[in-house]
């Protein structure tokens, strides 16, 4: 029976694929493409950081390329480098403006900027990391409302009546509705899914912006690495087929087991997929990132080819078991919820108990790492690891994060600042997951010897923690144990943790 549905969705796949590309021979020269101008939130490394460029910054897409309007907080810079291309200050007189063209709002840009407030003209090197992408004028990043009240009408009209809301605890990003053996499934900031079982109809009159999603998805392309481990640990990685990342760039072995074997294929990033193959393999669904917003035209041609894309939005989640709760979406999407249920309680048994207690251990505690110009990576107040510390039983540090800033869950401190807040930090944690892992205390030092200074350097207190911490959506209870007992001073060998001497 599978084979035979994938054989008749490859037949229509490609009969889809040669419809598109004999449609497009011919005109690609007068292919237009509408203005689009969204926000993109951004942090900066290099200089004094007394100068920035204010964030959000205004993106433009228009005819296939893409421009940013740079604004700086300073009067004082007449040109702007970027990609050996030098721009000039558009704005005399007023803030620094330059509108220059950019590669994508993924990879960090490099850029050199010119100022003249010193005693001489001097250029500075700044690096620019993209954050979140805010549409401006959409209510949602998918541009549209869904009529709610619209789908139960065209539900009862099929015969399912509401049978179920599902439960959640924690999670706040997604509510599922349970019509008979239909699924209706609402993602903040993604979009409305409805699930339809193998061998039944879509029922009819339902709002166009509602996604279906034919089951079983077997056959699923999965860009969004930090839903792999949910899948995995409920037991779906089988219904996995195409992959966003290489081998090379999983933590999680049974992703990269699956890949080894071929079980698991790469099909291109986000930005830049591999069609033919995700038609090839019967591709029946698209689990992306929220970086899918960053190329619309990318998300518009899977639909275009018959796939329905979810955008997968556990990040925005405050409270770190409302991130792993999503696990029951994939044990639902993927008809594994008893085994998604299980884990889930499972879970909680182990960290609930210390949750509820709200035992404060009075310890504070600094997470950071260290970029590539000596800047300072803090969280942000109100971010889900700093509320993990803060659930274990510890304090975060740095306090001042200007948290209210920009929608961004990371900032960009001076050492000197960071000093002045962290120094006297009971315990530091070096966050590994963004450039790799520290061995011993030396290395933090080399990385600034201020670090010697600190009271947890000096009274052996220094965590770093696994490279494999982000992909591992379904340690955070795990990791929150290991918080727990570091700040109850109960020695052992952690989970994501390792002491460095």
């Amino acid at each position: 029976m599978r084979e035979s549905r994938f054989i008749i969705r490859k037949l229509i796949f490609f009969l889809l694929l040669h419809m598109l590309i004999l449609s497009s021979c011919g005109r690609q020269d007068s292919v237009s493409y509408d203005r689009d101008t969204y926000s993109v939130d951004i942090s900066m490394e290099g200089g004094t950081g007394k100068a920035y460029i204010k964030s959000p910054v205004e993106v433009t897409e228009k005819d296939g390329g893409l421009t940013a309007r740079f604004v700086w907080s300073s009067v004082n810079y007449d040109y702007m480098i970027v990609d050996g291309v030098r721009y000039d200050n558009e704005n005399e007189g007023g803030e620094s403006t330059f509108t220059v063209k950019i590669e994508n709002t993924e990879d960090p840009l490099t850029v050199i900027a010119d100022t003249v407030a010193m005693s001489t003209p001097h250029e500075i090197e700044y690096v620019i990391t993209w954050g979140k992408k805010e549409a401006a004028g959409k209510e949602s990043s998918t541009g549209s409302v869904t009529d709610r009240e619209g789908v139960k009408k065209a539900l009862e009209k099929a015969g399912l009546s509401l049978s179920e809301e599902y439960e959640l605890k924690y999670a706040e990003g997604f509510a599922i509705e349970r019509y008979g053996g239909y699924d209706y499934i609402s993602i903040k900031n993604s979009g409305d899914y409805l699930t339809v079982p193998e061998n039944e109809e879509v029922p009819g009159g339902l709002p166009g912006s509602v996604v279906i999603l034919r089951k079983p998805l077997d056959s699923t392309y999965l860009v969004s690495t930090s839903a792999m481990d949910l899948i995995n640990t409920c037991g779906a990685l089988d219904m996995i087929r195409l992959s966003g990342s290489k081998e090379s760039d999983w933590y999680i072995e049974d992703a990269r087991e699956a890949m080894k074997n071929g079980d698991l294929v790469y099909a291109g990033k986000y930005r830049a997929p591999d069609y033919e193959l995700i038609l090839e393999n019967g591709c029946d669904l698209a689990i992306e990132s929220t970086m899918i917003y960053h190329e619309p035209a990318v998300k518009a041609k899977l639909e275009e080819l018959g796939i329905p894309v979810l955008v997968e939005t556990s990040s925005y989640e405050e409270h770190p078991l409302g991130r792993l709760e999503w696990i029951k979406l994939y044990g639902v999407l993927f008809d594994r919820e008893k085994e998604a249920e299980e884990y889930f309680d499972e879970q909680l048994s182990l960290i609930e108990p210390m949750i509820l207690e709200k035992k404060d251990t009075g310890k504070t505690a600094a997470f950071f790492h260290v970029t590539s110009n000596g800047l300072i990576n803090v969280r942000k107040q109100g971010d889900y690891v700093t509320k993990m510390i803060e659930l274990s039983g510890g304090h975060y540090v740095p306090q001042d994060t200007g948290e209210s800033d920009n929608a961004l869950s990371s900032v960009n401190m001076q050492m000197e600042d960071f000093y002045a807040e962290a120094a006297q930090a009971d315990i530091i944690i070096y966050n590994s997951t963004i450039d790799g892992e520290i061995g011993s205390v030396d290395e933090l030092t080399e990385k600034n010897p201020l670090f010697e200074d600190f009271r947890a350097v000096k009274e052996g207190r220094v965590y770093c923690t696994g490279r494999n911490l982000f992909q591992q959506t379904t340690g955070m209870a795990e990791f929150m144990k290991d918080l727990n007992d570091v700040f109850n001073e109960r020695d052992r060998k952690y989970t994501y943790l390792k002491k460095l001497e």
